[in-house]
């Protein structure tokens, strides 16, 4: 489910929707999916009826905020393609995704608890975020840079173990100082002068769609 686009919206209707999208992102990032639309809504400054005039449920809601984050890998994998090093942009684009982990950690956590639950995101956001890895990565590809078989699933996952690292027990996060330390770890696996890769790189859009046809099932049945 994406935010209702089909209609130009008036600006004062798109001031409350943008209101809306950052304080659900705020108080996502504090407290994970338990916070309540009452709170979001006081937080957006905005009345209940305006907030589900735009999100009908709060699985509507927390969806519309992953697009956010799915849009902001695009931009980060657009900025970093603006650097002449193609290793130097998978470095930066990691780093900002790094960070985007260490300061949402408490809404991704939920996510992932709640897909588990029967909240299945569109197919097409997992196909856009492999989209644009694969485009932070073509350069390095393509300068000959990076060791061979490395795919964008690989990066997919390198983030999520990053995520990990950085985090090494809840409500701990590492100093900047190891992000950068296990960063280059990760990076120096993937570098030119080693073996092709052994095995399959992990496919998150054939994953996505496993589950969006084994809900589909459930519902049938």
């Amino acid at each position: 489910m994406t935010v209702p686009n089909a209609l130009p919206m008036r600006a004062d209707a798109r001031r409350n929707l943008e209101r809306i999208l950052e304080a659900a992102r705020e108080a996502f990032a504090e407290r994970g999916l338990d916070v309540g639309v009452e709170e979001i809504a006081r937080r957006a400054g905005v009345g209940k009826a305006t907030f589900f005039r735009r999100f009908p449920t709060k699985d509507a809601l927390v969806l519309a905020v992953l697009e956010g984050f799915v849009a902001d890998m695009e931009v980060s994998a657009q900025r970093a393609l603006e650097l002449e090093d193609p290793m130097e942009s998978l470095r930066v684009f990691m780093m900002s995704h790094i960070r985007l982990q260490a300061e949402n950690t408490a809404f991704f956590d939920a996510v992932a608890a709640r897909w588990s639950a029967g909240l299945n995101p569109p197919v097409e956001l997992t196909d856009r975020m492999l989209a644009a890895l694969a485009t932070v990565l073509a350069p390095a590809q393509a300068a000959g840079v990076l060791r061979e078989g490395v795919e964008p699933g690989d990066l997919s996952t390198m983030v999520k173990m990053l995520g990990a690292a950085i985090r090494p027990m809840p409500g701990m996060l590492l100093c900047e100082a190891a992000w950068d330390r296990y960063l280059e770890l990760v990076l120096a696996g993937i570098r030119s002068g080693q073996p092709a890769l052994p095995g399959s790189a992990a496919d998150p859009c054939a994953m996505a769609r496993e589950i969006s046809a084994k809900s589909a099932g459930s519902v049938t049945h």
